[in-house]
C-alpha cells in the first residue's frame, strides 16, 4: 500500500518528551491525563475553549455548513481555508472560514500538539469539520488516520474539538487505547456493510480488530469546548448519530516540522476512501518554530 512505509518508521523525535507530558492545569478526575498519551495513543486534557472562543467557533461552523450544504457534512476538508479549496477533488471545493484557521492556530491548541509531538517545530496541515446531522449522521468506521496521510516519518497527531456535546448518545468519538503501536490492515468496505451508511470507504473490519481489541473501545464524552488529542495511528471511529441533536467537531491535524509532507505520494486510503484526496496543493501553516525539512513547500502565513 502506497505510503505505508511511513507507518513503519519509529517516531523517535517525541519519545523522550512524551514521557514528561503534563497539562497546563492539573487534570480533573474526569479527564484522561495527558501524561498517558504515549501509552494509550490519546488523551483528554483538562483544557477547553473560552466561552467567547466557543461561540466564535459555533458561528463559523454554522456558516461553513450553510455555505457547503451540497457537500457531505460529516467530512468537510480544509474547513480552515477561507478561499475555495482546490486540492481535494471528490470532497468538493469546500468554502471554509478564517475564524476556524484562527482557532486552529490558538496557542492552547498548538501547544497541546507540540507536547504530543515532542517538538516546538509544528506544522498545521489539515482541519476537517465533522458534523453529524440529527437522526441521520453517518458512521465513521474504525480506522487509523496515518494510512490516509503522506507524511514521513509519521510523527503527527490530531486535536479534536467538540463544538456540540459529543458522546455515546449522538455518535461521538470512540478510541481503542494502545492501538497506535502498529499499522493494521485496512480494506475497502463492501457497500455499506458492516457499518451502515459510512462517511469513509477504507476502514479496519471488525474481524481484523478481534474481540479483545473491540472490547477495549472507549467512548470520549466531551462537552462543548472540550478537546481530545490522538496519535496518527490510534484506531478510532464513531457510530451513526441517531439522536435528535447535531454532533459537530473539528479535527485539527499537525505534524512535526522535521517530517516530509510527500506531495508526490497518493496513499491507497486517500484514493479509495470516498473523498479521493489530493495533497499536491494542500497549504501548510507553520504554527510553531521553524520548518525543518527542505521538501516541505507551499506554506501560507499563520493568522498572527
Amino acid at each position: 500500500m502506497a505510503g505505508l512505509r511511513a507507518l513503519q518508521v519509529l517516531r523517535k523525535l517525541g519519545a523522550r518528551a512524551r514521557g514528561r507530558l503534563c497539562s497546563a492545569r492539573a487534570a480533573s478526575q474526569s479527564a484522561h491525563p495527558i501524561s498517558a498519551y504515549d501509552r494509550d495513543g490519546y488523551a483528554v486534557p483538562d483544557l477547553r475553549l473560552t466561552a467567547e472562543q466557543l461561540e466564535t467557533a459555533r458561528r463559523a461552523v454554522d456558516s461553513v455548513l450553510e455555505r457547503n450544504s451540497h457537500l457531505q457534512p460529516e467530512q468537510l476538508v480544509n474547513a480552515h481555508l477561507q478561499e475555495e479549496s482546490r486540492s481535494d477533488k471528490q470532497a468538493g471545493r469546500v468554502h471554509g472560514s478564517s475564524d476556524l484557521m484562527r482557532l486552529a492556530c490558538l496557542p492552547i491548541i498548538t501547544g497541546l500538539a507540540a507536547h504530543c509531538l515532542g517538538t516546538n517545530d509544528v506544522i498545521l496541515w489539515a482541519c476537517q469539520l465533522f458534523a453529524k446531522p440529527p437522526r441521520k449522521g453517518r458512521a465513521v468506521p474504525w480506522h487509523q488516520d496515518g494510512v490516509y496521510w503522506p507524511i514521513e516519518p509519521l510523527n503527527a497527531c490530531t486535536v479534536w474539538i467538540a463544538i456540540d456535546r459529543s458522546g455515546s448518545e449522538n455518535g461521538g468519538l470512540q478510541v481503542i487505547p494502545g492501538s497506535h503501536s502498529r499499522a493494521l490492515k485496512h480494506a475497502t468496505i463492501d457497500g455499506d456493510r458492516p457499518y451502515g451508511e459510512s462517511a469513509i470507504r477504507v476502514a479496519i473490519l471488525p474481524e481484523t480488530l478481534g474481540k479483545e481489541m473491540m472490547e477495549r473501545a472507549v467512548d470520549l464524552n466531551l462537552d462543548p469546548g472540550m478537546m481530545s488529542v490522538h496519535d496518527s495511528m490510534l484506531v478510532h471511529g464513531s457510530k451513526s448519530n441517531l439522536s435528535g441533536s447535531r454532533r459537530a467537531g473539528l479535527a485539527i491535524s499537525f505534524m512535526a516540522a522535521n517530517c516530509h509532507f510527500r506531495r508526490d505520494v497518493q496513499t491507497f486510503a486517500a484514493r479509495e476512501g470516498g473523498l479521493e484526496l489530493d495533497f499536491s496543493n494542500r497549504p501548510l501553516v507553520q504554527v510553531r518554530g521553524k520548518n525543518r525539512h527542505p521538501g516541505n513547500t507551499h506554506f501560507i502565513p499563520a493568522p498572527y
